[in-house]
């Protein structure tokens, strides 16, 4: 497989066994149909062979979505690329962005800070996240304290599987020993999350977040399936451990970092609400 600039993976197609056609669905499929009275059995074995179809065709139909979605990502890296070189103060105005970029502020402005030497925007990463109505209700005082320090958020996909990581490029700080933070996500499918794996956070004395909940919670490792045949508390706390995560890394992965502008001007729509 080869890797762009921008992290993510191009590898070959995806498995042609869909994970809802497995020995274990199988076995679980022939054991509920024998719940169901004899006479009706036969015809509850055609209704779930008809409907192996009409999973096959959904399969095909994920599959062919995620090829344009990695087709228009290697398309997007070269923009993200400079996105990221304009928040960290390296970015320059080109001659034929000239006319759009001095349309969107006052000619004054224009006249003293035009071709000057930019600065980082300050907080970008922090606001962006909290202007983010799935996280900002996630995010405390102390969070955003330590998300100062993010210079940097990558989406990683694989063309072989749905499975997605998330990448945060912290700056050398007070609070934690690590500069760089995985959020891995492996999916059976688009929305049906198995487990993730994260880079643990070393944090040093006194630093970790002590406010209840902390947005940071987010950055452990959750696989309920290592719970499923132990404490029934325990695994039904990690199965809605694994759905939250699952929500923040999708909230990240479809509005945060593709809206990432938007977001910071506080100018994006909130995603997934219903029109009025």
């Amino acid at each position: 497989s080869t890797q762009s600039t921008w992290g993510i993976i191009f590898s070959e197609a995806m498995e042609p066994n869909p994970v809802w056609y497995d020995e274990e669905y199988q076995r679980d499929l022939k054991e509920a149909i024998k719940g169901i009275p004899e006479d009706q059995q036969v015809q509850l074995a055609l209704l779930s062979t008809i409907d192996k179809e009409r999973k096959r065709l959904e399969f095909e139909m994920e599959q062919k979505i995620h090829e344009v979605i990695m087709a228009y990502e290697e398309k997007l890296q070269p923009i993200f690329e400079r996105l990221q070189e304009v928040i960290e103060g390296r970015g320059t105005v080109k001659p034929e962005q000239e006319p759009e970029v001095k349309a969107l502020v006052d000619p004054a402005v224009w006249t003293q800070h035009a071709g000057k030497p930019s600065k980082e925007i300050d907080n970008f990463w922090a606001d962006t996240i909290t202007s983010n109505k799935t996280l900002g209700e996630l995010v405390t005082d102390e969070d955003h304290a330590v998300l100062r320090f993010l210079r940097r958020v990558e989406l990683r996909r694989y063309a072989k599987s749905k499975n997605f990581d998330l990448i945060f490029h912290f700056k050398e700080n007070e609070y934690f020993q690590e500069t760089l933070i995985t959020k891995s996500f492996i999916l059976a499918r688009e929305s049906d999350p198995l487990e993730t794996k994260s880079t643990p956070i070393t944090w040093k004395a006194g630093k970790k977040p002590s406010e209840g909940d902390s947005f940071f919670d987010f950055f452990s490792s959750c696989n309920p399936k290592e719970k499923e045949q132990g404490d029934s508390k325990e695994y039904n706390r990690l199965v809605d451990k694994l759905y939250n995560d699952f929500e923040i890394g999708v909230a990240f992965r479809d509005e945060i970092i593709p809206s990432q502008v938007d977001f910071y001007l506080g100018i994006v729509e909130d995603f997934g609400e219903d029109e009025e």
